[in-house]
Formats: structure tokens, sequence, C-alpha cells
């Protein structure tokens, strides 16, 4: 059996993993199939360290390896759109099974390659790209419902009643993330007691100052003027500006632990303190909720063979189609979007600040249920 899967590239300089070393890797694996499948994947710029959707689709399509579905894996970091197009041709040289696309940042360019080889199959994860030839399978999350929670939960844990939200340039539903986000702030301030101060949302009305260049330093340099301007509780949606967030979070954390000074009368450190879009428990000293897209349940539920999971969080839902051969792979659906009411997206309160946000669990279930009830709709509020 052979297959093709393609994910879509953000951008950020050339890290290929060795194919000799991969493969030598393997040894471990069960008896290789018959025919040599090769499953490929492209991203950047973080790449697939990111804690999030990169980190999650490297390590399933490992998993994959191991139980014999590929019989080696290749993965490269790519930089900008022609970085994008030239890993995709080199791919196709390798003879991917299936090469898969991580991010927004190359869905053009997987577009126009898979209108030029439509023998093979793609995989577009976390694009936001709508407009792909039938040869290219998608996987997105729908992270408005999330956002407004978020938005909602950050008002509760600050101590300072200034939060923020950042987006990368490019990110799915961007503004509508932002919104949401400001909307869960605004029910927060709507139901809290009257002798409450108000929670501000940092630069909660231009859209365009929330969002940056997908590089680390643009992540530090949004996480730096917020904390200048007493913001607390950051959430940042992208790659390597989400990164850069967290990096500098965590970096002030342990500054001001450091430099804490244990005389009585000092004021206790206000700490910063992150939601995070990722894999749960990923930066434990900073972050207190987590949004986790649910990569493994997407694979799942797209591909009849993939490895299934005695996690019932985790188990695909029985398509009611047959499964269609598609480049030697069984597919079940072409395209999957994950939502919190499908699986596909969850969001829990961590344990690192579980201490200051008691009520951070608490609120994330009773939101979810007046979501699903319609009692409030993110999208319109």
């Amino acid at each position: 059996m052979r297959v093709k899967v393609m994910s879509t590239v953000l951008g950020a300089g050339f890290s290929a993993l060795s194919l000799v070393a991969l493969s030598a890797c393997s040894v471990t694996a069960p008896e290789p199939v018959e025919d040599a499948t090769l499953g490929c994947m492209i991203s950047a710029p973080a790449g697939f360290d990111d804690h999030s959707a990169g980190a999650l689709t490297l390590a399933e399509t490992e998993l994959a390896r191991s139980a014999g579905l590929f019989s080696a894996t290749s993965s490269q970091r790519v930089s900008n759109s022609s970085a994008t197009s030239a890993a995709l041709t080199r791919m196709s040289d390798q003879d991917c099974a299936l090469t898969t696309v991580l991010g927004p940042g190359g869905a053009d360019e997987l577009a126009d390659h898979a209108k030029s080889n439509p023998d093979e199959i793609y995989l577009g994860v976390a694009s936001g790209h709508t407009d792909f030839p039938d040869n290219v399978l998608t996987i997105d999350f729908d992270l408005v419902p999330p956002a407004f929670i978020a938005g909602y939960i950050a008002a509760t844990a600050s101590e300072t009643g200034e939060v923020g939200a950042l987006v990368s340039q490019g990110f799915p539903q961007a503004e509508k993330i932002l919104a949401a986000f400001d909307a869960g702030v605004d029910l927060y301030n709507d139901e809290a007691d009257e002798d409450v101060d108000e929670v501000k949302s940092f630069r909660e009305s231009a859209v365009d100052g929330r969002t940056v260049a997908d590089t680390s330093e643009d992540g530090q340099a949004f996480f730096a003027s917020a904390h200048d301007s007493d913001v607390d509780v950051v959430v940042p949606f992208g790659s390597a500006a989400a990164m850069g967030v967290v990096t500098a979070a965590t970096d002030e954390l342990a500054s001001l632990r450091t430099h804490e000074s244990k005389d009585e009368g000092d004021e206790e450190k206000v700490l910063p303190k992150i939601i995070w879009y990722g894999a749960s428990g990923a930066f434990r000293n900073t972050i207190i909720a987590t949004i986790e897209p649910n990569i493994r349940r997407g694979l799942r539920s797209m591909f009849a063979e993939w490895p299934q999971s005695k996690n019932p969080d985790e188990v695909a839902k029985a398509s009611k189609d047959d499964p269609v051969d598609r480049g030697g792979f069984l597919v079940t659906d072409r395209h999957y979007k994950g939502t919190i009411d499908n699986g596909g997206v969850g969001i829990a309160a961590e344990d690192g600040f579980l201490s200051r946000v008691s009520d951070a669990g608490r609120s994330i279930t009773d939101l979810r249920e007046r979501i699903k009830s319609g009692e409030v709709d993110p999208k319109n509020s």
C-alpha cells in the first residue's frame, strides 16, 4: 500500500530529518509492508517543536510508522513560500505515500502542487483553506468557542484586571478568535459582582495590534508590551509567535522568582499566566489552561487504518459511509472539522495555577454546557 500525505507549511529555516536516520529507527517497527510507504511532513516556522499541531502531528505519524502504516517518515521545516514549493517537489521525488503540510503558511503552495500532481494524496492540517483540489484531505478546528471560553477564564484568573490575546498573521479565523476572546471577557464583566473591577482586554479595539508576524521575536515583543501594560494573562494562537510569548512569560516568571524579596513587608509579585493552544501540560510553570486540537481524533476519523486508541476521547466516530481507496489509503472522510462538541478540540484547566484559579475547571465545564444548550452563542456575542 502506498499513500502520499502533505502538511501545510508556515515558514522559517530549513531543517530536514535524514531519511537514513529515520529508516534506521524503524528497526523496532513491525515487519515492513511489501511496498515502501513513506510518510512526509512539512512545517514552519516553529516546525515540529511547537508544542502544538506540529508536534502532535509528528507524534501521530511516528505512531502510524511504528504500527506499520508507514515504512519510514521524513519531515522538513521551511521558511517561506518558495521553500515550501521546493520541499513539496523534493517530497514528490522521494515518492512519499502521504505528504502533510502544517499550518496556513503553505496552503497556496499545497493547492498548486496537488493540482499538478492529481495522482498523489495530500493532507493539510490547520490550514484554514477551503479551495483545495480533490486530492487534498484537510483537518481543521473551530477555535471560536474555545477562544470565547479562554477570554472568560483569562478574566477570571487575572490579578491585574488586564488580559490579552494574540494571533499570528494568516492564522485561521483570526478576527473571529479575537472577537470571541473579547466577548468572553465581556461576559465575565457582565456576570461579575458589582464590587469587582472590570477586566480589560489589551488592545481590544485594534485587531491589527494583536496580529503579528509568526516569528518568535514578534511574540516576545508582544508579551513585553502587554506585560508593561500590566497584562498578566495572555492567550497566544500561532506557531513561532506563540512560542515567543510562552518563552518570554517563562523567562519573566523565572526572573520574578529569582529576585523576589523575602521581606515580609513586600507585596507579592503578580506572575504571568498563559492559556495555551497546543499540547496539554507543555509549559506547566506558566499554563493555567490548555486548548488542545485533537489531531489524533481527526486522523482516526479520516483514515480507517490509522492506529486506533483505547482512550474514548480519541476514538473516531463511526462514519456513515464506506471507506474509499485514495492513493492506497482507506479514507472515510476527506474533511474533518474539530469542535468542542465533537471532541475535536479540548479545553481544560491545568494544575500549575489551580491554587490561584480554583474556579477555572468549573467555569470551563459550565460555559461548555451553556454554549451547547444555546444559552450562550460565542459567534454572536
